[in-house]
């Protein structure tokens, strides 16, 4: 078993590996391609020509990656450059086809009948707009994945980090196994809206491996893997109980504060690897909430009314 020591290089290095992997440009080429098409062919709108640019546009950035290889530093940097590209074919395929509908024909008003095709970059604007966050993360992370990728951790300690991750990755878990997951900002008609706020965070599964005195925390898809001590994964859960389907809850560890949704066995199983001493997570139920506050360097499990229950 590795030391923490050993595996925060491992782990850090796991980590600039799979984001810079994860880097397909499929957007990019599927946008390229739309755009030639836009120029190129159909000058008059008909529903056949706008069900194949909608299917290209929809099927090209999720059929790609699975088609392209793995991506690398390279690729990580033309992803940075993309940000701008994009917008501007997207304005570009917006104007060309709003120029082939052009629902607007005013003999008598030729100014607004040219202002209309200029409606187009509300498509890019709202780009620049929601993935603006993504896009300054990786310039701001780009000399980190560039260092550390450089001067590698271990290849025996990385190969460890991967195992112990593998099984977490795989399929949904059951209780006996000693891994957990846990869903941040899950989309329901009370916080739908968080999805549209600007910041860089991945929402969705997360899962939790437990190794004895650490454990480690990763995205569904492997990326943003971390490395946390035993009692730093930290949870509040809104009374949990047995046969509920998911309980509303928070989670921080080193840098992170999440609020998500859990299932009863899941928040167990955390909460009772931050409690044990030994190199296995106890299974145990959680200790009864003494008051209604909740302290700062320690979160506890705290009662709340059952209309919260998803």
């Amino acid at each position: 078993m590795l030391t923490i020591e050993e595996a925060i290089p491992a782990t850090d290095y796991l980590r600039s590996q799979t984001e810079v992997q994860h880097t397909y440009l499929g957007g990019l080429l599927t946008l390229f391609v739309g755009a030639v098409c836009s120029y190129a062919f159909p000058s008059k709108a008909s529903i056949p020509w706008f069900l194949f640019l909608l299917l290209l546009l929809v099927l090209g950035p999720l059929v790609l990656p699975r088609l392209m290889p793995k991506g690398n530093l390279f690729t990580y940097r033309i992803a940075i450059l993309a940000y701008p590209i994009n917008g501007l074919l997207m304005g570009f395929i917006a104007f060309m086809e709003i120029w082939k509908v052009m629902p607007l024909d005013f003999p008598a008003l030729p100014t607004i009948n040219a202002v209309f095709p200029w409606l187009s970059v509300i498509f890019p604007a709202f780009y620049y707009v929601q993935q603006f966050p993504n896009w300054r993360r990786r310039i701001q992370r780009q000399s980190l994945h560039a260092e550390q990728l450089e001067k590698p951790a271990p290849a025996d300690h990385v190969a460890q980090i991967e195992e112990l991750l593998a099984p977490a990755l795989s399929h949904s878990p059951t209780y006996e196994e000693a891994w957990a997951e846990f869903a941040t900002v899950p989309a329901t008609l009370k916080n739908w809206k968080l999805y549209l706020q600007l910041d860089a965070e991945y929402h969705g599964v997360w899962r939790v491996s437990f190794n004895g005195p650490w454990a480690l925390v990763a995205f569904v898809d492997g990326t943003r893997v971390e490395v946390v001590k035993r009692g730093e994964l930290k949870i509040v859960a809104d009374d949990p109980q047995p046969g509920r389907r998911k309980t509303l809850c928070l989670l921080r560890w080193n840098k992170n504060l999440f609020e998500g949704r859990i299932t009863h066995d899941n928040f167990l199983k955390i909460h009772a690897w931050n409690a044990s001493k030994g190199d296995s997570p106890e299974r145990r139920p959680p200790p009864k909430p003494k008051d209604d506050g909740l302290d700062a360097d320690m979160f506890e499990v705290m009662p709340t009314p059952d209309e919260d229950e998803a």
